[in-house]
């Protein structure tokens, strides 16, 4: 699926859009060239084949907790992976073969996917992956959502 088609650019500004009176700094910002990973295993029933060790470590987030990103690397395994949040990638190095139901993508470095949350795929490694992830998750519902905030708003923001 490409998204070439007639949707907007992805450059989108506006003159409406109110200025935020943000308390201190709020940017966040890290790096792809971080070395400090942390070993995330993966479930023992989702390994198939090989010992695909994960590490990674986060890198933003913003915060009502929904979006973030953060670098992950695995080496050579073939695993299942269920996707709990939607995510964007991008493989900075290495390679992964990525099977979903009857289509199969072969990713390497420089390439971006999308994964929708509730998603089972098939990742193969044949060496090592290092990705780049953006993570989003939506699944509270929307009123849930504004209670919470209302909520912090009339406790005076704790």
């Amino acid at each position: 699926m490409s998204i070439s088609d007639s949707r907007p650019s992805l450059i989108h500004a506006s003159a409406n859009v109110p200025i935020k009176n943000f308390i201190g700094p709020v940017i966040q910002t890290g790096s792809i060239t971080r070395t400090d990973f942390v070993s995330t295993p993966l479930p023992p029933e989702w390994i198939l084949e090989g010992n695909p060790a994960a590490r990674s470590i986060p890198l933003a987030r913003a915060e009502d907790g929904d979006l973030s990103c953060g670098l992950w690397d695995c080496q050579a395994g073939k695993f299942k992976f269920i996707f709990s949040t939607d995510e964007i990638i991008q493989i900075l190095e290495g390679e992964v073969i990525i099977e979903e139901k009857d289509k199969v993508h072969h990713l390497r470095a420089g390439d971006v996917a999308l994964f929708p949350e509730g998603l089972l795929a098939y990742w193969t490694v044949p060496n090592y992956v290092k990705k780049y992830a953006i993570f989003r998750s939506v699944s509270e519902p929307l009123s849930l959502r504004v209670y919470r905030k209302l909520k912090k708003l009339f406790k005076g923001g704790k």
